[in-house]
């Protein structure tokens, strides 16, 4: 039963992050090719990690654990999706100069918050899926960084300079900043 419901939190929080992709980023111009890799891999790392839970199952307290990182994830991506409804950011990896700059939700504590569901999710993957998942979570992990690190770049070189500039003083990257 804790194998159905690790897997079935994973897939309820990976498949929104997936309709995300899909129905929610600002897509100009195609998929960008470092987006289509992105994809790739962490479909690869999904798959590696229900099997991991299928044929080696899955601790108690390491399912619970699981379950609750997938579930806080999920949460956070809709709440920022809730927020960006209107104005949907640019999918990751394209050269747009940023136009806005989103701070209500939960861009009030992250300024980069889809990445920080994502982890949420992807450290849920390696606690749940065991030693083996943590190697291709911790990559992903580390690859939604560097690119929350190249946006910070476009805004800096963007017209919002000045203001992200103050937005960035108040709120952590990825990491909410403890006050």
């Amino acid at each position: 039963m804790l194998i159905a419901l690790t897997i079935l939190a994973a897939v309820a929080a990976f498949g929104s992050f997936a309709w995300g992709l899909k129905h929610h980023f600002r897509i100009e111009g195609g998929m960008p090719s470092r987006m289509s890799r992105l994809s790739a891999c962490s479909t690869a790392a999904f798959v590696l990690f229900v099997a991991l839970v299928l044929f080696r199952g899955v601790g108690f307290g390491t399912g619970l654990a699981g379950i609750a990182l997938f579930l806080a994830g999920g949460a956070l991506f809709w709440w920022a999706v809730r927020t960006t409804k209107t104005r949907p950011p640019a999918i990751a990896h394209t050269d747009n100069i940023p136009t806005m700059i989103h701070m209500r939700g939960p861009y009030a504590y992250s300024r980069h918050p889809f990445y920080l569901a994502y982890s949420l999710g992807w450290l849920g993957t390696a606690v749940a899926g065991g030693p083996i998942q943590w190697l291709p979570a911790l990559l992903i992990i580390g690859w939604y960084y560097k690119t929350a690190r190249e946006e910070e770049v476009h805004f800096a070189t963007s017209g919002l300079a000045t203001e992200y500039a103050q937005y960035r003083n108040k709120t952590g990257l990825i990491l909410p900043r403890l006050r």
